[in-house]
């Protein structure tokens, strides 16, 4: 397939497709972090409130990813979206650390079904074919950088209702372009997930998990999740920890939201390059290449305090990530047995969201022990050690072509 198969696709699918990475999240990354922040906790409860954002996502995004497949994305998207509507309303109404913490951990399902959503439609519709892959995930990229921006900027004007007022704006607009998808996207196995989607449906069976985590055997699906969760880590730090730093050495909320712009303007780049730079190098290789390279960013941090280089040094992350994010999608969707492409997603973002879940209270307590400048060095020369041995290990070869 190529970028002229994807315009097959009707314009107002291609268009709920967009915009469901344009707003399936972006803000909460800057301001959760801030309200945090706000309420003075210690480096391990403000480890434990970012964290919470993963744990749900860990739990179901399996069951999420296979409720879409069986129900259509669609319908299940709306749902978590309707749930999103409410919870940023409730941050500055309830202003306590550990209301915050469970808060966020309903926030983090939304957010994650709603972009799994998005994965999910892309991979039923063009089963691995990259030119849809990489527009949705340049979307993506483009709330990630528009977002944080406002964010930042209305905390700063407005405080907390600022900021938590952009959450709530994405996530009516993200509303809004769920509802310009089909019902149900064309399926392979007939006649299921017929019916409406019901309230017993989000019960978790135990059958879809041992069959979703099979799907690990295959060589692949395999590749892309260990790249994914690899990748997440060091995510899991640079929203958390990074912005604690960025407030320790006397950025304003602006300047960090300008950062993580900065971050996701570069990653706009890479993305658009992802495809042209994998015929080149092999998908496999050049995942394993970015990855690397991501972490390795976070490894060095305490190196940089002035404004300037911390944008640098994000900017040389947004790359790399930008770059990984569509070979994370692309690889294991070409693999991925017909009706299960839910299911794969679901099974990369589970296994991200235990990352992100774990790290960032490991990180608070490594904090605690060794001080926040050379926590960086401890976690993020572990990541980078533990990067380099998996791929040295299991070899992969260069492509996906040829495995």
């Amino acid at each position: 397939m190529t970028g002229e198969t994807a315009k097959t696709v009707p314009l107002r699918t291609r268009l709920g497709i967009y915009g469901s990475g344009l707003f399936s999240d972006g803000a909460t990354n800057v301001v959760v972090p801030l309200w945090a922040l706000y309420l003075e906790p210690t480096p391990f409860a403000f480890g434990m409130v970012i964290g919470a954002r993963s744990l749900l996502p860990f739990l179901f995004s399996i069951h999420g990813g296979v409720l879409m497949d069986r129900f259509g994305a669609r319908q299940v998207m709306l749902y978590f979206a309707g749930i999103g509507l409410i919870i940023p309303i409730l941050f500055p109404l309830l202003p306590w650390i550990w209301v915050a913490g469970i808060l966020n951990l309903v926030l983090g399902l939304s957010s994650t079904m709603n972009w799994v959503g998005a994965q999910t439609v892309v991979g039923q519709l063009m089963r691995g074919d990259p030119s849809l892959t990489w527009q949705v995930s340049f979307c993506n990229r483009l709330g990630h950088l528009a977002f944080p921006v406002l964010a930042g900027a209305m905390w700063d004007v407005f405080g907390p209702w600022g900021g938590f007022g952009v959450t709530l704006l994405t996530a009516v607009l993200f509303i809004a372009s769920a509802l310009m998808l089909p019902r149900r996207e064309p399926q392979p196995k007939a006649g299921e997930g017929a019916g409406p989607l019901r309230l017993r449906d989000m019960l978790p069976r135990l059958d879809d998990y041992t069959k979703t985590f099979s799907l690990l055997a295959i060589p692949l699906v395999a590749v892309g999740v260990t790249g994914s969760v690899l990748n997440i880590a060091g995510s899991a730090i640079h929203g958390s920890f990074f912005i604690a730093y960025m407030k320790e050495v006397g950025l304003t909320g602006t300047l960090i939201g300008l950062i993580f712009a900065g971050l996701n303007l570069a990653g706009l780049g890479g993305t658009a390059g992802a495809t042209r730079l994998a015929r080149r190098t092999g998908d496999i290789l050049l995942l394993n290449a970015t990855v690397v390279g991501a972490i390795a960013t976070i490894m060095v941090t305490p190196f940089f305090a002035a404004f300037l280089s911390l944008l640098a040094l994000s900017v040389v992350r947004g790359i790399m990530v930008g770059i990984s994010q569509p070979l994370m999608i692309v690889i294991p969707s070409k693999a991925a047995p017909p009706g299960s492409q839910g299911a794969v997603v679901g099974l990369r973002i589970s296994i991200n969201r235990l990352m992100q879940t774990i790290v960032p209270p490991i990180m608070g307590g490594v904090v605690s022990l060794v001080g926040l400048e050379h926590s960086f060095y401890w976690v993020g020369g572990f990541l980078l050690v533990l990067s380099c041995g998996l791929w040295a290990i299991f070899r992969p070869p260069a492509s996906s072509a040829q495995g």
